[in-house]
């Protein structure tokens, strides 16, 4: 089994604005709005492995679910 911290993330690019709230968490976004996305509007998904690094590029939306506790750090570049 696979063991450490899991972060999974959800990525817009800047030309497709996300459904996200700003007042509601990525797990409630989850459980209530992203069911209900066509596949088409769905973000681009991966999950993040301990030790592993994301970059994406400026100006992209994005939404993080911590799967355990974890400590995050973020930069911008530039």
């Amino acid at each position: 089994p696979l063991t450490g911290v899991f972060q999974r993330w959800f990525l817009y690019p800047p030309d497709k604005t996300p459904h996200f709230h700003p007042n509601e968490t990525t797990l409630a976004w989850l459980h209530h709005t992203y069911p209900a996305l066509p596949p088409a509007e769905r973000p681009l998904e991966c999950t993040l492995r301990p030790g592993e690094v994301l970059y994406f590029p400026d100006r992209w939306w994005h939404a993080t679910l911590n799967l355990d506790t974890s400590v995050f750090i973020s930069t911008f570049l530039g």
